[in-house]
C-alpha cells in the first residue's frame, strides 16, 4: 500500500518490517487467501491447492511472510479447514527445506482429498 496510514493497519508483526516488505507480504497474503478461498467454494482440489502451494512457497519472500504470520495461525481452531491447510503448508516448507534434489515439482506429498 503506498498510503502508510493504511498500511499501519496491517502491520500485525511481530517485528518492525519496512513499508516496502509489508506491501510484499500483502501480495502474500493476497496469493494464499486466494487460494484458500478457491478451495473452500469448490474451485481446486486441497490437491490441486497443494500443486499450487508448493509452486508460490519456492518464493523467499513468500516464506519469510509464512513465517511473520505464524502467530497469526495459531489462533485458528485447531480443527478448521483453515488451520489444517496451514499445517499443510508448514509440512510442505520442512519438506522443500530438506529436499536435496532441487526437484520442488515433485518434494511433498500431496493430499489424496
Amino acid at each position: 500500500m503506498d498510503d502508510p496510514g493504511l498500511a499501519a493497519v496491517l502491520d500485525t508483526y511481530d517485528e518492525e518490517i519496512p513499508s516496502e516488505v509489508q506491501r510484499q507480504y500483502l501480495f502474500a497474503n493476497a496469493l494464499y487467501t486466494n487460494a484458500l478461498l478457491a478451495h473452500r467454494v469448490g474451485i481446486v482440489s486441497r490437491k490441486e491447492m497443494f500443486g499450487y502451494l508448493r509452486g508460490i512457497f519456492q518464493n523467499q519472500i513468500c516464506r519469510d511472510y509464512w513465517l511473520a504470520t505464524e502467530h497469526h495461525r495459531a489462533t485458528l481452531d485447531a480443527t478448521s479447514d483453515e488451520a489444517e491447510i496451514g499445517r499443510m503448508v508448514d509440512s510442505l516448507l520442512r519438506d522443500l527445506d530438506e529436499s536435496e534434489d532441487g526437484g520442488w515439482w515433485i518434494v511433498g506429498q500431496p493430499p489424496d482429498d
